[in-house]
């Protein structure tokens, strides 16, 4: 397994953390597209950091595997009608929004892992390697448990502002909130980059079997 960068890099969390709040907007369909912006912006930040560029049939790849976890196009009429129902009442429930923006969160962070450890393993190479990739990821993530929760739980209590905040970052601006929360995730760093190695370890035996 590639030796894995240990230092904080909040280019490689700050699209994640976005898209996991995106959760919080108090507009349906709007939180939604702004969670799926974000998302999508999530490989290719990752692949900056580290000085590299994913090619143009990766990311398709990895977008065609996000489609496909969501249920596709075919679904998207009932989707959008169940979704319209939940979100409305959601958002008379706000601690069941807390709860799904703690998941999100949770699950963007560990996504933005995994694809800079993909990344130094060499599997986003080819669209073919990206999508075990991908297959991998979510394999792993359906089991995985730690401490990535407890904190994305405290900062998505502790978020005030995150509709202008998300705002200004679709604009490529930075607001104070989120300089804040990239304090929070940059405090507890010691904790989280030893619980990801662990994930990555699940993650390469996964891949190794279902590339075999």
């Amino acid at each position: 397994m590639p030796e894995r960068t240990t230092p904080f890099e909040w280019a490689r969390y700050a699209d994640a953390t976005l898209a996991g709040l995106s959760v919080l907007i108090p507009v349906p369909f709007v939180d939604d597209a702004f969670e799926a912006f974000f998302r999508r912006r999530i490989p290719g930040a990752v692949a900056r950091s580290r000085g590299r560029t994913l090619p143009g049939e990766v990311r398709a790849a990895l977008d065609e595997e996000d489609a496909a976890r969501r249920g596709g196009c075919a679904t998207l009429p009932l989707r959008l009608t169940l979704g319209l129902l939940k979100r409305l009442s959601r958002k008379l429930l706000y601690f069941l929004t807390v709860k799904t923006a703690t998941d999100r969160l949770s699950y963007y962070w560990y996504r933005a892992s995994l694809v800079d450890h993909m990344l130094a393993a060499g599997h986003l190479e080819s669209a073919d390697s990206a999508r075990v990739a991908h297959r991998a990821m979510d394999e792993v993530l359906a089991s995985t448990s730690g401490p990535l929760p407890q904190v994305a739980r405290q900062v998505v209590a502790s978020a005030r502002n995150v509709w202008p905040a998300l705002r200004r970052a679709r604009r490529g601006e930075e607001a104070e909130e989120v300089r804040r929360m990239r304090s929070q995730l940059e405090g507890h760093w010691g904790e989280l980059a030893e619980h990801f190695s662990l994930v990555a370890a699940r993650y390469d035996a996964a891949y190794a079997r279902l590339r075999g």
